[in-house]
């Protein structure tokens, strides 16, 4: 039974750091990673041959071959020969083997070839003539069998593969699987999450009205749900909040980062840990500033003395915190005799002052834009702002830098904390009205400055998000911008960072991890706004220029800046960085590791078959497929996780092959199960040469996707 292609692609839509590691680790890490991903992917190859090989041998089918990868003739290189096979060898009537081309596998029984080219000898070397000298077929040849038989040998394949898939992650889970939790850890202002009020530290449980919640769902099965949702259905999510309270919150995805990922998107952000993620050498200049040295992993568990019962209690600590010095409670866990730390080792806690972070600015004060998003039960939404709404003034002040205000709003114990705001607002009949909103600010849950893809700025306080514009209000006096000769009413048409130096390029562009981070950046006002622009200057390194284009009337006039600290707006974070939240998913019992193996298993199925219909129904690109280098490479970022990683790839990679191979399509085992069973009703076989005819349709087809496939890791990979 030829499976031919069985790595053709796969439709699961696949979604990492700490010392640098020593070559010869690095060596052995990339020796193991590319053994354990060469024998996976060969094993799940050999799972599904064998099904077939082991029910045509019970129903007496003789097998010629059977091999893991194709034996195809090779050309010669400068007149080498390259070989067909690796390896092979005969025992009993069956030749085993391992071919040179590492994209299937198959078995060769007796009167069955896939490849037309060999119909008419096979069909000769199956007949055997009787003591009377007819013709008939051999007893032990495969289409001698009845049908049943042949469907039962077909069918083999495919079961193999969901039964050792449900094995696989029964042993992954028996061991332990490395998950991370379905808990938000922020949200983008004006993201369908945000406008949703879904809030840190929320639980996502279960998705559409129909089942049962289920506490541990995972992160990728969030993103894998908005992805299969698309963005032209609401999607229905049970939410757990910090207190207990459960909610539906009914979110339809965007897609606003369509030109990056072509994927819709909540706007959400996964949990971080408190445990503290120093930069990598390259980056070590955007690393917090603090009086006593922070090591990986040390755990911040209290700040200004109030202790962290939950790791999103430190962003809303730190989101209020952010213009003086902080102190902070970290715990450690000490080292013995010279050796690393452990998990379980005794811990101390100690007191750091962790300085302040202020943003890297150029002096320009922008006109605020529209209302973009109104937080759903916030403060705002109470006081009846609507999208589309511009901020005019705030207690009769003007409103300033609009990047500062969701900082400059942030409630003290000093400061009422009702202010009042004024509006403009076009009304039904298309006239400007002004309007005067009372809000009842509380504190901040998260981050005010959580734009790095140049979306909207917020006033968390209020749960307000709002465009920036990139049209000059006021210039800082004495600051770079001054001194370049802007003005207000400029408007900054582009930006490109300009680094002091080829070292200094090199070290930035490994630091901050952008694509092409040096070209210039033309202001469209959507992803590439001037939101975008004070983001990328928070990663450069403090000798970097930034040079800006701007029109005056109809005058294009540029000039290079360089970045200088602000005065009154700050990074929250302060430079901190925290591992991501991970837990280890580990059953209790062999009979608890088969259940969730089980579920494993049948989610993975569900989610290749909602794959294809949405690729049937356009409703996903068919740009998200991986050919067989994705799936390698895929195999691959498992794997450098551990075993049962690897474990839980193979089983989705089982469940993509047992759906794909038994799509109706010649040459695949579907389609010879849709001839089987034309031949049941019919009660002769289907015509030979149109199954001939068929099976190259079919072949030219398959290869056709894979060929595309490929294309599409090439271009995921190059850009």
């Amino acid at each position: 039974m030829d499976m031919c292609l069985n790595s053709l692609s796969t439709l699961t839509l696949l979604a990492a750091t700490g010392d640098e590691p020593t070559t010869l680790a690095w060596i052995g890490n990339l020796a193991w990673m590319i053994f354990s991903v060469g024998a996976g992917l060969g094993f799940v190859i050999f799972v599904h041959e064998l099904g077939h090989f082991l029910v045509a041998k019970a129903c007496g089918v003789k097998c010629d071959k059977f091999y893991i990868g194709f034996d195809v003739p090779m050309p010669k290189v400068f007149g080498w020969q390259i070989p067909s096979k690796l390896l092979h060898f005969q025992w009993g009537e069956t030749e085993y083997g391992i071919g040179i081309l590492p994209l299937g596998g198959y078995v060769k029984m007796l009167g069955q070839d896939d490849d037309p080219r060999n119909a008419e000898a096979e069909a000769e070397r199956m007949k055997v003539k009787t003591e009377s000298g007819e013709t008939k077929l051999d007893p032990r040849s495969y289409p001698a069998k009845s049908v049943p038989a042949r469907m039962a040998i077909i069918s083999a394949g495919v079961i193999m593969n969901l039964i050792f898939a449900v094995i696989m992650a029964t042993i992954a889970y028996r061991f332990g699987v490395p998950e991370m939790p379905a808990v938000i850890g922020g949200t983008l202002p004006a993201s369908p999450a945000w406008t949703t009020n879904i809030q840190p530290g929320d639980k996502v449980l279960q998705f559409g009205r129909s089942g049962e919640p289920y506490e541990f769902l995972r992160w990728e099965d969030l993103m894998r749900e908005v992805v299969l949702n698309g963005t032209d259905q609401d999607l229905d999510i049970l939410i757990q909040h910090t207190d207990g309270r459960r909610d539906w919150h009914v979110v339809r995805p965007s897609d606003r980062f369509k030109a990056v990922n072509n994927r819709p998107t909540l706007g959400v952000i996964p949990q971080r840990t408190r445990e503290v993620h120093l930069y990598a050498k390259a980056a070590a200049y955007l690393n917090f500033q603090s009086d006593v040295p922070l090591e990986e992993r040390d755990e911040i568990v209290a700040v200004e003395g109030k202790r962290i019962d939950a790791d999103y209690q430190l962003t809303e600590l730190l989101a209020v915190r952010f213009k003086e010095p902080l102190k902070v409670t970290v715990s450690r866990v000490e080292k013995t005799d010279g050796q690393a730390p452990s998990e379980t080792g005794k811990r101390r806690e100690f007191d750091v002052v962790i300085q302040p972070r202020p943003m890297r600015e150029v002096g320009l004060v922008m006109k605020i834009g529209p209302v973009a998003q109104v937080r759903e039960n916030s403060p705002a939404k109470v006081a009846g702002f609507l999208p589309g709404d511009v901020i005019t003034s705030i207690d009769g002040e003007p409103v300033g830098d609009p990047l500062t205000l969701g900082q400059r709003l942030v409630p003290t114990g000093d400061s009422p904390a009702q202010i009042e705001f004024e509006v403009t607002r076009i009304d039904s009949n298309g006239k400007p009205i002004t309007k005067n909103l009372p809000v009842v600010r509380e504190l901040p849950r998260q981050f005010q400055n959580t734009f790095p893809n140049g979306g909207p700025a917020s006033i968390e306080s209020i749960g307000l998000a709002f465009e920036v514009t990139a049209e000059v209000v006021s210039v800082d006096s004495g600051s770079p911008a001054d001194k370049a000769g802007l003005r207000a009413g400029d408007r900054v048409v582009e930006a490109q960072f300009m680094p002091a130096s080829e070292a200094a390029r090199e070290q930035e562009d490994d630091a901050i991890g952008l694509d092409k981070p040096f070209d210039p950046i033309v202001l469209d006002n959507t992803m590439k706004n001037w939101s975008f622009v004070v983001s990328r200057m928070q990663g450069a390194l403090p000798e970097t220029k930034v040079k800006l284009t701007w029109l005056r009337g109809d005058k294009r006039q540029s000039s290079e800046l360089p970045t200088v600290l602000s005065k009154n707006y700050y990074d929250e974070q302060r430079g901190l960085s925290f591992y991501g939240k991970k837990r280890i998913r580990h059953a209790e019992n062999w009979t608890s590791a088969v259940g969730l193996g089980f579920r494993e298993t049948t989610d993975r199925l569900r989610e290749v078959l909602r794959v294809l219909t949405s690729l049937a129904t356009l409703r996903l690109s068919p740009s998200n497929l991986s050919g067989p280098a994705g799936i390698i490479y895929a195999a691959g970022s498992f794997a450098s996780e551990g075993v049962p990683m690897l474990l839980i790839f193979l089983t989705l990679l089982s469940a993509n092959l047992a759906v794909l191979n038994f799509l109706p399509i010649p040459a695949l085992d579907g389609g010879h199960m849709m001839f089987l069973a034309a031949e049941w009703i019919r009660g002769k076989p289907v015509d030979e040469k149109l199954q001939i005819r068929l099976t190259i349709a079919g072949v030219l087809c398959l290869l056709s996707l894979m060929v595309f496939a490929t294309m599409m890791d090439i271009g995921r990979f190059l850009g």
